[in-house]
């Protein structure tokens, strides 16, 4: 999923202003673009993005990462990795088959702790939201979302258990 930055700002500016609002440790929201990380973000979702020392993420949680360039990417943390003594990461968008080049610790921008649709939001640091990325990230490998027979059969407890993830802005 990439960071869509908006009509006002072009990608470089957005870096910019990701680089400094969360160097800062200020927060910073946006509307996300494409399909990578479907079902679990969708095209149009805001995305409220924290600070986090790299360090201290996990596999399962949601990053916002700079891939050189003016490039930026919203993909799940799969795995984390030590080379030569330093700290680098591999990430798969949900609905990717193939991981991403590993990012260096450097190139980490922030967390996602919410994301915003319809008017409702979902926190992802905590709670069932954390337990949902878990489930997605478990499950991650074999792709089942993307098997329309098997998003039919599960159309009716994904509605219920939405029910219970997503909360009134």
């Amino acid at each position: 999923m990439t960071a869509q930055s908006s009509e006002i700002l072009g990608s470089a500016d957005f870096h910019a202003l990701a680089q400094e609002v969360l160097g800062r440790g200020g927060r910073l929201s946006f509307r996300a673009r494409g399909t990578s990380m479907h079902p679990f973000i969708r095209g149009g979702d805001v995305l409220l993005v924290e600070p986090v020392d790299p360090a201290r993420l996990r596999p399962g949680e949601i990053m916002l990462y700079h891939r050189g360039g003016t490039s930026h990417v919203v993909h799940r943390l799969v795995r984390r990795v030590e080379k030569d003594g330093r700290l680098m990461f591999i990430a798969q968008g949900d609905n990717k088959l193939i991981a991403d080049a590993p990012i260096l610790a450097e190139q980490v921008l922030g967390m996602v702790v919410e994301i915003q649709r319809d008017g409702r939001r979902m926190r992802l640091g905590t709670g069932p939201g954390r337990l949902l990325g878990l489930l997605v990230y478990r499950l991650s490998p074999w792709k089942p979302w993307r098997f329309s027979w098997l998003r039919w059969l599960a159309r009716v407890p994904w509605r219920w258990l939405g029910r219970f993830m997503w909360r009134e802005a």
